[in-house]
């Protein structure tokens, strides 16, 4: 799906962004704790999971001598508490290790409203050139499409549009959603695809 492809590459670059910005964040943190120090720079490893963050954080922390780190929430989030470190140089030296951990796994699952505004044309489209014509050619009802900018307005939001409301039993939407599936479960399923994790965007 060559459009898919395309908006992956544009997603990726936004995630980036978002994952520089954090990461600047993260290093202003680590100047107030600790003063002016200089911290490395590091390359991409590759793009992760939320669910992979974790494992591939702790295990990079563990090659800089801060074995038992583990994960917690699927691993959305790191614990420290199986870490024994002494004295304010390791407590230095493991933050040090952190951000440069950080820094080589972005979060290729993260959300934020410049992701949502490169998802959310891509997702328009899907719905109206896709989902709607496999749903009327089964048979089902559609309800209206709204217009480019009221389905971008409410993309991944509790007011998104949703193409499946006309049907009314819900074995039958089920079966619809299997079928024909909504531009999210698309783009999620792309997004988590081991091929999809395997790099950053150029």
């Amino acid at each position: 799906m060559a459009g898919l492809d395309v908006l992956l590459t544009e997603r990726d670059r936004a995630v980036l962004e978002l994952h520089d910005e954090t990461l600047t964040r993260v290093a202003g943190f680590l100047r107030n704790t600790w003063g002016p120090v200089i911290l490395p720079e590091e390359s991409i490893v590759r793009l992760v999971t939320a669910s992979e963050w974790g494992p591939a954080v702790a295990r990079c922390i563990s090659t800089f001598g801060f074995p038992g780190v583990g994960t917690a929430d699927g691993g959305e989030r790191l614990d420290f508490s199986g870490v024994q470190v002494s004295g304010p140089r390791e407590n230095f030296e493991i933050d040090v290790a952190t951000y440069r951990c950080y820094a080589r796994y972005p979060v290729r699952t993260r959300i934020d409203e410049g992701v949502r505004q490169v998802e959310a044309p891509w997702a328009f489209a899907y719905t109206r050139d896709t989902l709607l014509p496999c749903l009327l050619a089964d048979g089902h009802p559609v309800p209206p499409l709204p217009s480019r900018t009221e389905f971008g307005d409410g993309w991944r939001t509790d007011d998104a549009f949703d193409a499946y409301a006309a049907i009314i039993d819900p074995a039958d939407r089920l079966r619809a959603a299997v079928r024909c599936p909504a531009p999210l479960d698309v783009l999620v399923a792309a997004i988590e695809s081991p091929e999809g994790s395997r790099a950053a965007a150029p």
